[in-house]
């Protein structure tokens, strides 16, 4: 059995170091955690523009259609560089919870803007210091409407949109959990 790279693996890993040992300099990430917001903007446009962001997105929602080898292919290079994008939860934490749990609609509205660049998204399931077990989780959904704290949450004070995890029934159990969509510019949210 062959576990090495496939020759488009080979060269997709070759290209992305390139790419980011041009883009990715140790001067370009300590200007960016100089910033308020710790990310670079136009290296998140040009990864964007290199079809990277949408790896995995399947090509009817403007991704590549490639497999998650291909997604760690990347993944693996931009940390590496250490890119300052935040890439890990854009793509792979909250467009792999919509890919999995979105409904159609949500799918072919997010997907797309994530594959383009045009929006970045968080995960936000920590509460502090208690693990992210189902059991711990103190934030509810109910009635269409979300109640609690997230805390912390990666890329949270840069991104567009949240997919969060929250309490939708009254026992502490795994199907008792709900995922919902937050629009972190939207009314009641606060960061």
């Amino acid at each position: 059995m062959n576990f090495d790279f496939s020759d488009d693996q080979k060269m997709l890993r070759d290209q992305a170091r390139k790419f980011l040992t041009e883009r990715c300099s140790a001067k370009v990430v300590r200007a960016s955690l100089d910033q308020d917001v710790g990310i670079d903007r136009s290296l998140w446009k040009a990864i964007a523009e290199m079809g990277w962001l949408g790896t995995s997105i399947p090509e009817s929602h403007g991704g590549l259609g490639l497999g998650y080898l291909e997604l760690c292919v990347i993944a693996e290079e931009m940390g590496r560089s250490l890119a300052p994008v935040p890439f890990s939860s854009t793509v792979y934490l909250a467009g792999e919870a919509i890919m999995l749990a979105g409904s159609d609609a949500q799918k072919q509205a997010h997907l797309p803007k994530i594959a383009a660049g045009e929006v970045i998204g968080c995960l936000a399931i920590a509460e502090g210091a208690h693990p992210p077990l189902a059991k711990n989780i103190e934030v509810t959904f109910r009635n269409g409407k979300l109640d609690g704290r997230k805390v912390p949450v990666t890329d949270g004070g840069v991104a567009d949109f949240a997919v969060v995890v929250a309490r939708s029934g009254d026992g502490r159990g795994p199907r008792d959990i709900s995922l919902a969509l937050v629009d972190l510019k939207g009314p009641g949210v606060t960061r």
